[in-house]
């Protein structure tokens, strides 16, 4: 198996239009748009990238995280392409873990799925965290723009 290279991540980066910058055993990739950055981290052949949903403040606000973390796994029962990741002091994430020999032109997609599941996500998460309120199926379809075409069989 190959291993991922950072300069080569960070070409591709670079091509599709992203800042990229070198932190300590990764790379920052941002957007000029929202503002939002991801996490790249070589770990094991592997690589993991990153991007924050919440933050500690975040977290911060809400009386019980209950909800948050049923919207988590019901989000996460759905195949969204992709894991959450929680750590207590810098709230929580999501992960997409690249496979050893992942091509490096195809980085920018995941980056998108990313933003794109977050994106979709956003208001459901909110709801979750300031109200205390877990979204039920319809609710998770609707943050994704899933329409059924008729009732199941």
């Amino acid at each position: 198996m190959s291993e991922i290279h950072l300069h080569d991540i960070a070409a591709a980066c670079h091509a599709a239009g992203y800042r990229v910058a070198e932190i300590d055993n990764g790379l920052e990739v941002s957007g000029a748009e929202d503002g939002g950055a991801f996490y790249l981290f070589p770990q094991n052949g592997w690589l993991q990238v990153r991007c924050q949903v919440l933050d500690g403040a975040d977290l911060d606000q809400a009386r019980t995280l209950d909800a948050l973390f049923e919207t988590v796994a019901r989000a996460q029962f759905r195949l969204i392409g992709c894991r959450f990741g929680f750590d207590p002091f810098t709230g929580l994430w999501l992960v997409e873990d690249l496979y050893p020999g992942f091509e490096a032109e195809r980085l920018p997609a995941v980056l998108e799925q990313l933003a794109f599941v977050w994106g979709s996500l956003e208001g459901v998460l909110d709801a979750a965290l300031k109200r205390g309120e877990a979204p039920n199926d319809d609710a998770l379809d609707a943050a994704f723009e899933l329409v059924a075409e008729g009732r199941p069989n």
